[in-house]
């Protein structure tokens, strides 16, 4: 199986599809026998992949084209990947217009629709996973990214709100189109070790999307004010102080300190002790600088002091963090 037989696959005319040019603006007969549940005041149409994924980790479908898919949630976890074209999709109210490239992670429990009717070029991927899995592969394997990505993924998962989704604007990112496309090829057509294929690529997907600093979230407007200050402190974690922060910003540094800690739950000395970390464990991963020059390069002077959050912060030393990653 080569790409040139996918892209074939994924263009071509499915039963489906010619049903709905045969009958345009109606909706498939597949929702008549779909199972509709109530979430909050409403009732939608309610996806369940429980035999899909009680053998699999992943379920990936293409959407079918020149049709509208109406609100509905899912049990399970999915992201939208625009493989070619565009699509416009409704989140809980809000729109949001997708080309290709981008792809959004929604959570469990989200009312989200496909507005707008998919052309001949539209490809839109759908793939379905359980929270477990997003919880493995974003929060327990991947090492720290940054401090705006680490609130986004840990709001993404712990808001209360029906409208949690996170954008990440790839089209420029080559190698994300490529491990969809890999992930496609497993998926569709199984090779021997297709199990560990797809894990392996969906493991490292999740670790190119994180790494991406193109990224929309449903939270970002709630937090207007916040995540610049965390931008902020990413990019300056080497120097920069409270005050210096504060000052930067306008604000007096105990209100700053104050609004921080409401907001994040740490204090603005924590928030840059992750993010140091974040860069160490990179360096530790990426390059053969000494722990004493890392420890230099991110601006902390206390070996003992720096050993400890390390163990803290990655249940391993610096050393075996090294190792670990580079077998």
């Amino acid at each position: 199986m080569d790409l040139e037989q996918l892209e074939r696959y994924l263009y071509a005319q499915t039963p489906g599809e010619a049903w709905h040019l045969a009958h345009p603006g109606l909706l498939s007969p597949f929702y008549a026998t779909l199972e509709r549940r109530r979430l909050g005041e409403r009732e939608y149409y309610y996806f369940d992949f429980r035999n899909t994924l009680k053998k699999e980790l992943v379920g990936i479908v293409r959407e079918s084209r020149y049709t509208t898919i109406p609100p509905h949630f899912h049990k399970d976890m999915e992201f939208n990947y625009i493989y070619s074209g565009s699509c416009t999709f409704t989140v809980n109210g809000k729109t949001i217009h997708m080309e290709q490239g981008d792809l959004c992670i929604l959570d469990s429990d989200v009312v989200h629709s496909a507005d707008s009717v998919k052309g001949s070029s539209d490809i839109v991927i759908n793939v379905i996973f359980k929270k477990e899995y997003f919880d493995h592969m974003f929060l327990s394997q991947l090492s720290s990214k940054g401090i705006v990505v680490d609130f986004l993924l840990d709001m993404l998962t712990k808001s209360r709100d029906h409208d949690r989704y996170l954008i990440f604007h790839t089209r420029s990112n080559f190698k994300v189109h490529l491990l969809i496309q890999f992930l496609l090829v497993e998926y569709f057509f199984p090779s021997q070790c297709c199990h560990e294929l797809i894990q392996g690529y969906s493991a490292s997907l999740f670790t190119e999307l994180v790494s991406t600093s193109c990224i929309e979230s449903s939270l970002c407007a709630s937090h207007s004010r916040l995540l610049p200050i965390l931008k902020y402190i990413e990019t300056n974690y080497q120097t920069c102080s409270l005050s210096e922060t504060a000052a930067h910003f306008g604000y007096n540094a105990n209100y700053l300190g104050g609004y921080l800690k409401a907001k994040t739950g740490r204090t603005f000395r924590e928030i840059k002790l992750s993010q140091q970390l974040a860069q160490s464990a990179r360096l530790l991963e990426g390059t053969d600088m000494t722990i004493e020059e890392i420890m230099d390069y991110i601006g902390c002077t206390n070996i003992s002091f720096f050993y400890r959050k390390f163990q803290s912060a990655y249940q391993t030393t610096p050393r075996g963090y090294r190792l670990a990653h580079r077998e």
